[in-house]
């Protein structure tokens, strides 16, 4: 297996991003780890091993144990489970939304960061680090899950769920799956090429969809959900790496947490001046945009109300539901709910990486670009809610190259920089290499002396009547307007004669760059039905962690 950097290719064009990854002093005030020094590793593990975390072992190891049952996860995931009940034991945790045909790749290379950064710190800390992606089945954001991208032939090809999602405040992981994931899969199947692992590879898509429900029946109605779909695909693939998968919509952990909402709805005031004080630290201390919609009043939690996830604002003793002032508690009424029934709770995007450090002992979190940002608002919400920021990693970028695309790179004299960079420059430089007769040539050369000869006659005409000029000038339009015309059909004709050429050229773009970097649009099932179920684990075992981020090209 060849593996290749990328040049030139970022992580985000995001300039907190870029700081974060190649000047992290820059950025250092509003984080509470440097990732790049391993004393940082080590110092998260003295904290969380050392009395400043004190969560609760035995029901979080228990409830994630029960799930991983439930999805079908090997006995390894089963192991990772029972081990975070063992004192000492410490989580790498990354996490995602649960996506069609497991959404795209880089939801898988997150995982693949996680693995391989746990199995690193676990030799270099002397104690056991336990894998963990968190499958955020809480949210409803339908539109964000409902569409994924396929390579198909020579060209990108969207699948998406053929249900309309406006307005849907249902989680993810607690609404029925939508009965357009049928077709989906269907149209998978028709559009994969026939393998030999073609077949295995549609049965468990078509088996995992149709499975019991993971979390227990009283949350789902009985139904299985998208998040069930996503969590047993995800641990079909990354069988025998000891990956753990935690639902966020679990009620058994929703019970473990009822403290952490309690103290939430307690701290409304002090969460919301700790935001105020990153968001000031992120925008006039570092000069970066802030990327979070920080609404005043939030209480940052969310509120099942007859299965709608309804956001909380809060004032005083009140607490209402934002854009419905009528349905509204007293905040004691609130706080005593929490307790009684903290299933009906659930964090946004400020409270919910804090949550997950309040249920784990997360000495890292391997994150994208996006989190890099908005975790960067946060540093006081974690201490303010009792919890302290783990050590935040830059998950690894990769495209995967197939061997069909390898042997056209080869052909073209393409590089890897060619490839990402400047692919329509070069595919200019093939037509004019082949315009063997010297079209391009031809046509400018007869522009520049057309400009002088028109000049010339354009100065006759009007000698005889300067009144003349607007029809000598319209005349001149028609004629560059005709030389245009034959020039882009002359054109036309060499890129048809070129038509083989050309078209490795887009081949070559919708395949490694569809709509932007291969990992954010395309499923990384297609690549399992060509170069089989065990891809993912091969690619954890045989691709070396590289400590620092990088995108690599992984030659198949």
């Amino acid at each position: 297996m060849q593996i290749e950097p990328v040049p030139g290719v970022a992580l985000s064009p995001s300039p907190a991003a870029l700081a974060y990854l190649n000047d992290f002093a820059r950025v250092a005030p509003a984080y509470e780890y440097d990732w790049t020094r391993q004393e940082s590793f080590a110092r998260r593990a003295a904290y969380l091993n050392g009395g400043g975390w004190a969560g609760d072992r035995a029901a979080v190891a228990a409830a994630l144990e029960r799930y991983n049952q439930a999805l079908g996860a090997d006995e390894a995931a089963l192991a990772g489970a029972r081990l975070l009940a063992q004192p000492g034991t410490l989580a790498a945790v990354t996490g995602q939304q649960a996506g069609i045909l497991t959404g795209p790749a880089y939801s898988i290379y997150k995982a693949m960061t996680t693995i391989r950064l746990a199995r690193l710190q676990s030799e270099r800390l002397g104690v056991p680090v336990v894998p963990v992606f968190w499958i955020a089945g809480e949210d409803h954001d339908w539109h964000e899950v409902s569409w994924v991208m396929v390579p198909a032939g020579d060209r990108a090809h969207r699948l998406a769920l053929s249900e309309r999602f406006d307005g849907e405040r249902r989680s993810v992981a607690l609404a029925p799956m939508p009965s357009s994931v049928e077709a989906v899969i269907d149209e998978f199947e028709a559009l994969m090429p026939d393998t030999e692992f073609k077949a295995e590879v549609v049965a468990r898509l078509r088996e995992a969809a149709a499975a019991p429900p993971a979390l227990e029946p009283d949350a789902t109605g009985g139904q299985p959900s998208l998040a069930d779909w996503f969590g047993r695909l995800m641990a079909w693939i990354f069988r025998g790496t000891g990956l753990v998968f935690l639902n966020s919509a679990d009620p058994a952990l929703r019970g473990i947490e009822a403290p952490f909402f309690a103290h939430a709805l307690e701290r409304q005031a002090e969460v919301e001046a700790a935001c105020e004080r990153g968001v000031h630290r992120w925008e006039r201390q570092l000069g970066f945009a802030c990327t979070v919609d920080l609404a005043p009043g939030s209480l940052n939690l969310f509120l099942y109300v007859d299965g709608d996830r309804l956001p909380l604002v809060g004032e005083g003793d009140r607490v209402w539901v934002r854009g419905n002032p009528e349905l509204s508690w007293s905040r004691a009424e609130l706080i005593d709910l929490a307790w009684r029934h903290p299933e009906r709770f659930s964090t946004n995007v400020v409270l919910r990486p804090v949550v997950q450090s309040f249920l784990l002992p997360d000495l890292l979190y391997a994150g994208g670009p996006g989190e890099i940002n908005y975790l960067g608002l946060y540093r006081d919400v974690y201490r303010t809610m009792g919890q302290q920021m783990p050590v935040l990693v830059p998950r690894e970028g990769f495209t995967l190259v197939e061997p069909p695309i390898a042997r056209v790179l080869q052909k073209q004299g393409l590089t890897l920089d060619d490839a990402f960079h400047r692919l329509e420059e070069r595919k200019q430089e093939l037509l004019e290499r082949e315009d063997r007769l010297g079209i391009i040539a031809a046509f400018a050369s007869f522009r520049q002396d057309f400009d002088g000869r028109y000049a010339e006659l354009a100065d006759l005409v009007l000698q005889l009547d300067p009144q003349l000029r607007q029809v000598v000038e319209e005349n001149r339009r028609q004629i560059e307007h005709q030389i245009n015309r034959l020039e882009e059909k002359a054109r036309q004709q060499h890129r048809k004669n070129c038509e083989t050429s050309v078209r490795q050229f887009d081949r070559i773009r919708a395949h490694l760059m569809p709509h932007g970097l291969q990992e954010r649009a395309f499923s990384i099932l297609p690549y399992l039905v060509k170069y089989g179920p065990d891809l993912v684990r091969r690619l954890v075992d045989e691709v070396p962690l590289v400590e620092g981020w990088s995108h690599r090209a992984i030659y198949l």
